[in-house]
């Protein structure tokens, strides 16, 4: 394990770093978590944090040895502020192409936002963790939350893979976003899932494998059957986009989080 902490007070709590697998690092923060993988073909970032935390990501390729212009490729889980802010700065300062399922293209380039609102946020305002949750990010969306990547391309597939560093399958999870995506990396026995599932989450008493609280789904009931699809994987090392990495079959995963639900 490596890490880091990044001064100023948007990033009080900085970084940290698991190596996962040969190749994979799974960094956290404290609001969310990104991927990076690092191998003799490449490096290819799995999602990317907001925009206000391009130091962090920075920091966190320093950590493993990367720079920002070596990520050969960006993979985005789903189109939402906390997973595009590095993504969109790649993109603009090296060119770095960033891909999407064919189905969330319109949400990562922001031509569509299946997100939750303020209205949603103001609607929820009384349930633990809420208010801390939304003050805590309000300094992380410098960009605002229509940040995009109008750049966004659908996955470059082949056999299957995706053409990029570490070549992981694609499985879409829809449900959180319409072309919601985990990405499997059967080589390394680690299954990236964004938001499909989480472990933890400032707005949930929930601990363990779960499903987010409703009002960040666009289909919380498609987001419920999609968990099935994670069955598929052979994967034994399951990396959420929100809490620690759940060390086990994604099938167990898959179950805890469908009978944990949505903790409102």
């Amino acid at each position: 394990m490596v890490g880091g902490d990044v001064g100023g007070d948007d990033h009080p709590r900085g970084f940290r770093v698991d190596r996962v697998s040969e190749h994979l690092h799974f960094v956290h923060t404290e609001h969310v978590n990104w991927v990076v993988y690092a191998g003799p073909d490449g490096v290819t970032l799995l999602d990317s944090g907001y925009v206000g935390q391009r130091d962090l990501l920075v920091a966190s390729l320093a950590a493993i040895g990367r720079r920002p212009e070596e990520v050969a490729a960006v993979l985005v889980t789903h189109g939402h502020a906390d997973h595009l802010g590095g993504a969109a700065w790649l993109a603009e300062q090296f060119g770095t192409p960033v891909h999407a399922h064919a189905d969330e293209v319109p949400n990562v380039r922001r031509s569509v936002m299946e997100q939750a609102g303020g209205a949603q946020v103001l609607g929820n305002v009384f349930r633990p963790g809420v208010v801390r949750w939304a003050m805590a990010i309000a300094s992380l969306l410098e960009g605002g939350p229509g940040l995009g990547v109008p750049s966004a391309t659908a996955l470059p597939e082949r056999d299957g893979r995706i053409s990029v560093p570490g070549r992981p399958r694609a499985l879409l999870v829809a449900g959180h976003t319409t072309g919601h995506a985990a990405y499997d990396f059967e080589a390394e026995g680690v299954l990236v899932v964004g938001d499909a599932l989480a472990t933890r989450h400032a707005t949930s008493p929930i601990a363990g494998p779960q499903l987010l609280p409703s009002m960040f789904h666009h289909d919380p009931e498609c987001a419920r059957r999609s968990l099935g699809r994670l069955r598929s994987s052979p994967s034994r090392v399951v990396l959420p986009g929100h809490g620690e990495a759940w060390i086990g079959p994604a099938d167990a995963a898959a179950d805890a989080a469908l009978a944990n639900g949505w903790p409102w």
